[in-house]
């Protein structure tokens, strides 16, 4: 019967040194490969709808101008409101 030798505090903490940080530059690198592609389209996506938003925000601010224009000649020529 063959018994496995015990590891130690001192192996185990050379044996973590060693070959941790190289599994996990494997990882990331692994991960990367696959990942950024997805991260620059997912950059563009949300870059696209920061400009939709600003976009939306000018143009709610340009129907609240026009609005109240609206509203300010139709009560000076005692208009009935176009819509409510």
């Amino acid at each position: 019967m063959y018994v496995l030798p015990m590891l130690t505090k001192t192996d185990i903490d050379w044996l973590e040194s060693q070959y941790l940080p190289k599994l996990a530059d494997k990882i990331k690198e692994a991960l990367s490969d696959k990942l950024d592609p997805i991260s620059t389209k997912l950059d563009a996506f949300v870059g696209d709808i920061k400009d939709k938003r600003s976009e939306q925000t000018l143009h709610d601010g340009d129907h609240q101008r026009i609005d109240k224009r609206v509203g300010r000649i139709e009560s000076h020529l005692h208009l009935p409101p176009f819509a409510d």
